[in-house]
């Protein structure tokens, strides 16, 4: 130990950066699946250690813990902290841009990408009990609203409750073995109000549906003239699509003929085991009024565990010119992602069509 500690101290300036990136390399090498039970326990071990030398930390700064091995390593601790919080955001980062859509839940997908990129520059103050507790209370609540979900095979409000719930419980766990025996109360109250502030923060933005829908994940999805089921596959009929637009895989633009449909086709990525309703809400975006206005509300049912999503469609008839789109939603009203269209009417226009298999 004395040899390391040396070593440390002689490349001291970069044990942060390579803590930092350290925890990204070994995510993306070993990350699978959001449901993959074994990367879950990970994450879930991840957070047992963490929340060990947030304690350990803790208690050294109120008194608790006075024996002089543990000041002896003490300078290794924010390291470890640094290595893990990096792992658990990258991870997070990884799983919650699956689920989020270019619409306000973007702003939770961000404050992720900011703790990840902020973890790295903020080593001196990883000692400071507030930050380091509120960190904590994300990364505790990141990982269970998708974790109870996972397990139970089932997402609603019930699972999102509890997984605050277990948050809450860890939180407080953590803090009564710092301040519970702790001779110097005094960072009690900052701690408590970081905590709970961070945690009704993210209560709110639940509320706001600003949080992504994870584990649920829109894997693709478009607008096509024509979508069927044949065997265990789907064909779709799109518009052949301009030759300079060659990668083009559904229509921004729907020509609309005398009793056209326009169908929805969705693939949506759900855990294995989880059985869900999804809706689609076609929308018309009215000049008039200034607002997107809900012409139907349509759902199908859908079951986990296929790695391209679960595949589904809705159509809509009465169609009429002007700009449309279908939000994809789960039963609690959060958005999984948005399909933006435009209807015009194809006149004298020849119409040539592509069909694919999704």
């Amino acid at each position: 130990m004395s040899a390391l500690t040396a070593f440390y101290h002689r490349y001291e300036k970069y044990a942060a950066v390579c803590c930092f990136f350290g925890g990204i390399l070994y995510d993306s090498l070993t990350l699978g699946r959001i449901d993959r039970l074994t990367d879950n326990l990970i994450l879930l071990g991840y957070l047992l250690i963490l929340g060990g030398l947030i304690v350990l930390v803790g208690g050294l700064q109120t008194g608790r813990f006075r024996h002089a091995r543990f000041h002896t390593y003490q300078w290794l601790y924010p390291l470890a902290m640094q290595f893990l919080l990096g792992s658990l955001f990258s991870s997070y980062a990884v799983f919650y841009f699956q689920s989020v859509s270019l619409t306000r839940t973007a702003v939770f997908f961000g404050l992720i990408v900011l703790l990840l990129v902020a973890n790295e520059l903020i080593k001196e103050r990883l000692t400071n009990l507030p930050l380091l507790l509120a960190m904590y209370c994300f990364s505790l609540f990141s990982f269970f609203i998708f974790f109870v979900p996972v397990v139970l095979h089932a997402m609603n409000h019930w699972t999102f409750a509890l997984g605050v719930l277990l948050c809450a419980l860890a939180l407080a766990g953590v803090l009564a073995a710092i301040f519970l025996k702790a001779p110097d109360r005094a960072g009690l109250k900052p701690s408590g109000l970081a905590t709970g502030g961070v945690l009704v923060l993210l209560l709110v933005l639940y509320l706001a549906n600003w949080i992504p829908p994870v584990p649920l994940a829109l894997r693709s999805g478009g607008i096509y003239h024509r979508a069927e089921k044949q065997g265990t596959s789907y064909r779709v009929e799109m518009v052949r699509p301009p030759r300079h637009l060659f990668w083009k895989k559904s229509e921004e633009i729907f020509y609309l003929r005398p009793g056209d449909r326009a169908y929805c086709f969705t693939a949506v990525f759900a855990p294995t085991d989880l059985h869900i309703t999804l809706f689609h809400q076609w929308q018309r975006y009215d000049e008039k009024r200034g607002e997107w206005v809900q012409t139907d509300r349509m759902s199908y049912a859908v079951s986990g565990g296929r790695e391209g999503g679960y595949r589904g469609f809705t159509y809509k008839q009465a169609l009429s010119p002007g700009d449309w789109r279908v939000d994809v939603e789960n039963p609690e009203g959060q958005l999984l992602g948005r399909i933006a269209f435009r209807v015009e009417a194809a006149g004298d226009r020849k119409l040539e069509f592509v069909s694919l298999e999704r």
